[in-house]
Formats: C-alpha cells, sequence, structure tokens
C-alpha cells in the first residue's frame, strides 16, 4: 500500500536534466493504459520544442522487456515567462509502447520497479540535430533577422532541422551561403555549450555559445564541434513563407559520454 501511496502525486522526474547523458535508470510504474507505460522517472526525452522523441527500452524485474516508440508529456503547468510562450512544466510522461508489446501491458503493476532506457544513437542524434539548430538560428539571425521574428515552427529530426518562417521577401542564395558560412565556423569553433535553468522555474532552460543565448529545453551535445560544416537550403511554402533547413554530412557521432 505504501509503494501504491508514494506515486499518487503524479508527476515525472526528468532525469536528462538532470544529467543529459544518462541513457538507463531505474524507475517504478505510476499507471499502466492500454498503450503507455507512465514511471515515476524516466530518462526518455518527450516529443516538444520540434524535438523528436526518445525511443528505447522498458524492462522488467522477470527480465521482460517492453519497447517504447515515444515519449509525451501530459498534464503539465503553464508558465508564463517572457522568454517561454506557451511551454508547460512539470505533468507527467507516458512511454508510449510499441504494439506488438501492448499484450504485455495486462501483466505490468503500479508500484513495479522497472529499468528504463534509451536508444542512445537516436539521441546522440537528435541531440546533434538540436544543437545543429541553434547554429543555423544564429546564423540566420545575423544575416535575416527579420525571419528569426517571423518563425512559426521548427523541426528536430536525427539527421536534419529546419525552420518554418513567416517573411516579406525570400532568402536569397547570397544570404543562404553566409548563413552556412556562419553556422560552419562556430561548429568548426568546438565552442563549448552550456546548459541552465531560469532562476524561477527549473524545467525553463537556456542553451547558452559564445555569448549566444536561447530559451531551449532540448537535448544537447557538450561542444560544437561533432556538428561539422553545416549545409543550408531553402523551400519556399507559399507566399510569404519560408522554410530554412540544415544539414551536416560530416557530423561525428559519439557515443562514450552515455552511461547507465
Amino acid at each position: 500500500m505504501e509503494a501504491v501511496m508514494q506515486f499518487l502525486n503524479r508527476r515525472t522526474t526528468l532525469l536528462y536534466y538532470q544529467d543529459m547523458f544518462l541513457h538507463r535508470a531505474s524507475a517504478h510504474v505510476v499507471k499502466v493504459g492500454e498503450d503507455y507505460i507512465e514511471l515515476d522517472r524516466t530518462v526518455a526525452y518527450p516529443e516538444g520544442g520540434g524535438q523528436e522523441a526518445d525511443m528505447g527500452m522498458i524492462t522488467r524485474a522477470n527480465g521482460q522487456s517492453i519497447r517504447y516508440t515515444g515519449a509525451k508529456k501530459l498534464f503539465g503547468r503553464m508558465i508564463f515567462l517572457d522568454e517561454f510562450p506557451n511551454i508547460q512544466v512539470e505533468g507527467v510522461i507516458h512511454h508510449l509502447v510499441h504494439p506488438e508489446d501492448a499484450s504485455v501491458l495486462s501483466a505490468c503493476r503500479v508500484g513495479e520497479k522497472v529499468d528504463v532506457e534509451i536508444d542512445i544513437e537516436r539521441r546522440a542524434r537528435l541531440s546533434l540535430s538540436h544543437t545543429a539548430s541553434h547554429l543555423l538560428y544564429i546564423g540566420i539571425n545575423q544575416v535575416r533577422p527579420d525571419a528569426i521574428a517571423g518563425i512559426f515552427g521548427c523541426h528536430i529530426k536525427i539527421d536534419s532541422a529546419r525552420f518554418d518562417c513567416h517573411v516579406r521577401e525570400r532568402f536569397t542564395a547570397l544570404e543562404l551561403q553566409q548563413i552556412a558560412e556562419i553556422s560552419s565556423q562556430l561548429a568548426l569553433r568546438n565552442s563549448g555549450i552550456e546548459m541552465f535553468s531560469h532562476h524561477l522555474e527549473q524545467e525553463a532552460r537556456y542553451w547558452k555559445c559564445e555569448g549566444h543565448i536561447i530559451a531551449c529545453g532540448g537535448t544537447h551535445l557538450g561542444q560544437t564541434g561533432a556538428v561539422g560544416p553545416i549545409s543550408v537550403r531553402r523551400k519556399c511554402l507559399g507566399k510569404g513563407k519560408e522554410r530554412i533547413s540544415c544539414e551536416f554530412p560530416r557530423a561525428s557521432i559519439a557515443l562514450e559520454k552515455y552511461h547507465a
């Protein structure tokens, strides 16, 4: 009964903010749904801020493994800070179970101890892509600050990143070249990256590199060098809308920092 009562305050502890390179940890089951498992704490980053969610495995004490194909944050508390429009803190995270493993859920019990782990390579690639997106952001801001003010969407995938912007004038080939050069030079300087929290909200986080500070709660590299040279391209989404994407074909994926 005590094991159940301690989980009534449903708030998932986000271990990835305590240690971004933690890939495996113990946890307890809080709730079991038809297609998800909720734990009291997790290393899995949920989809948010444009970044795709982690995938991985939940392992029961008897050795039985349950794959999850994504993570979703729900029931958060809205905060109202100038740098963080429309974000939620606290809340719970649901690990979305692979359809082929859903039959195992009926055997899971609230309070049961499990291990939760992420797909390390996927996390490493998403962290690199998110870091590259910030370098792209800095390049765009220096060449076309009007586009930064007009951003209405972004997407961080394992091999690319993009921003969708409202603009009055299309990006020129010269501007794209300048953005790519600024972004690539910042990457090649192998500059250090710092992540820290707002003094009022732990989950309202900032990314800092070479004096540039961007509000961001995603996962990132510790330095920029692994991104390598960045290529930039544009796509017209309609009148007054541009998509600016970046790729990093010579990126280096490092897994040695990840630990259980």
